[in-house]
C-alpha cells in the first residue's frame, strides 16, 4: 500500500512541477491557432519539396501538441490537397516541436533536452523526406486520401478554431479572446486524460519496476549511468524505446514524464530522445491512422516514422556527444518532484488563475450564444 501511495505522490509531484508550463504552453498554442487558419496552411502545401515540408513543419510547430488533434489536423491537410510528405512533416512537428512540450521538458529535464527534442523533430522531418523519396509505394496515396475523405465525412467534425480578420482585430476584440479561450478549453478537453494517465503511469513505473529490468531492457552495465554507453547500447536503446512507447499508449505530452523516468533509470540519452518522438507509433496512434487512411497507409506511415525516430535519436546522441552537451546529472524522480514553497508554487497559482479566467470567458461566451439561439426571431 505504501508503494501505491508513493507512486501516486510521485506522479502528482511531476504534474505539479510541470503544471504552470502546461498552462502557459496551451495558452500560446490556443492563441496561435486563432491567428492562422487551416486553409492558409493547405493552400501552400500542395506540392512536394523541402520548402513546402519546412512550411508544414512551421505550421505544425504553431499548432496543437495533442497527438490526436495533430492526427486530425494532418488528415485535414491531406484531404484539402496537401502532399502526403507535407502532412507527415506537419505531424512530426506538431508532436515534437510545439512550444508547450519544450517548456515542460525544460522544467523537468533541463534546456539540453528541449534543444535535443527540437533537433529530433527537425532530423525526423529530413529523414522522412529522404526516405519517402526512396520508398513510397505506387498507388498508396490516392486510396488513403479517399479513405480519409470518407472517414471525415462520416464523423462530421471540424476542429478548426481559427478566425478570419487582421491580427489586430483578433487580439483587441472580445470575440478574438473568446476564440482563444475556446481553443484553450478544447485543447485541455482533448489532452487532460492523456496528461493524467502519462504522469500516473510514470509514477507507478518508477516505483514498481526495479532497476534490474531497465538494465536488461536498455543494456545498462553494472556501472549504471557512470558507464558511457557504447554504440551498441545507443543503437539498441533507440530501437527499443519506441517499442516501450508502443505499449504505454500515451501521447506526446504524456511521454514527457515517462522520458524523465527513463532518464532517471539510466537509459542512454539517444534512447530517451527517440522515446520522445515515439508517441507517433503508440498503439492507439497506429489504430487511429488505420481508421483514417486504411491499414496499408497506416502501416507504411508507422514504419517510416519508426525508422526516422530511431535514426534521429542516434544522430542527436552523437551530435550532442561531439559538442559535449549530453547531460551528466540523473536526478531521481523523487528529487525532481519535491513539493516546496518555491517559484513553481507561485507560478502554478498565477497560471491557474489565468486558466480560470479563460475558462470563465469561454463558459460566458457559450452561455450567451445559447441564449441568443433560444430567443425568438
Amino acid at each position: 500500500m505504501d508503494q501505491v501511495v508513493q507512486a501516486f505522490v510521485t506522479g502528482a509531484g511531476m504534474l505539479w512541477k510541470a503544471l504552470w508550463a502546461l498552462v502557459f504552453g496551451y495558452i500560446i498554442s490556443a492563441g496561435i491557432q486563432v491567428l492562422v487558419t487551416r486553409e492558409q496552411m493547405a493552400n501552400t502545401l500542395g506540392d512536394r519539396g523541402m520548402r513546402q515540408a519546412g512550411i508544414a513543419g512551421f505550421f505544425g510547430f504553431i499548432s496543437s501538441s495533442c497527438s490526436f488533434a495533430a492526427l486530425a489536423a494532418s488528415r485535414s491537410l491531406f484531404v484539402k490537397g496537401a502532399h502526403p510528405m507535407n502532412g507527415i512533416a506537419f505531424l512530426i512537428a506538431s508532436t515534437n516541436l510545439v512550444i508547450e512540450l519544450g517548456i515542460v521538458l525544460w522544467v523537468l529535464l533541463g534546456w539540453k533536452f528541449t534543444l535535443a527534442n527540437f533537433l529530433l523533430g527537425i532530423l525526423m522531418t529530413i529523414y522522412a523526406y529522404g526516405l519517402s523519396r526512396l520508398w513510397f509505394p505506387r498507388g498508396l496515396a490516392d486510396p488513403a486520401k479517399d479513405h480519409a475523405e470518407k472517414a471525415q465525412a462520416e464523423e462530421g467534425m471540424d476542429m478548426d478554431t481559427s478566425m478570419e480578420g487582421s491580427l489586430q482585430d483578433k487580439l483587441l476584440s472580445l470575440a478574438g479572446w473568446r476564440r482563444i479561450a475556446r481553443a484553450f478549453v478544447m485543447e485541455w478537453m482533448m489532452v487532460w486524460k492523456e496528461i493524467l494517465i502519462g504522469f500516473t503511469i510514470a509514477g507507478f513505473i518508477s516505483v514498481f519496476v526495479p532497476q534490474s529490468v531497465w538494465n536488461a531492457i536498455f543494456l545498462i552495465g553494472e556501472g549504471g549511468a557512470q558507464d558511457a554507453p557504447g554504440l551498441l547500447t545507443v543503437v539498441e536503446n533507440a530501437f527499443v524505446a519506441p517499442v516501450v512507447a508502443f505499449f504505454t499508449f500515451i501521447g506526446s505530452m504524456g511521454n514527457v514524464p515517462l522520458a524523465a523516468m527513463l532518464w532517471s533509470k539510466d537509459a542512454s540519452f539517444g534512447g530517451v530522445i527517440a522515446f520522445l518522438g515515439a508517441d507517433l507509433v503508440a498503439a492507439t496512434v497506429v489504430w487511429v491512422h488505420a481508421k483514417y487512411y486504411g491499414w496499408r497507409y497506416a502501416l507504411y506511415l508507422s514504419g517510416l516514422l519508426y525508422l526516422c525516430m530511431v535514426a534521429a535519436g542516434i544522430s542527436v546522441h552523437y551530435i550532442f556527444a561531439l559538442l559535449g552537451l549530453i547531460p551528466t546529472e540523473r536526478p531521481s524522480l523523487q528529487e525532481m518532484v519535491r513539493f516546496a514553497l518555491d517559484y513553481t508554487f507561485f507560478l502554478n497559482l498565477a497560471f491557474l488563475a489565468l486558466a480560470g479566467a479563460l475558462v470563465w470567458l469561454h463558459l460566458r461566451g457559450h452561455a450567451e450564444d445559447r441564449t441568443a439561439e433560444e430567443k425568438p426571431a
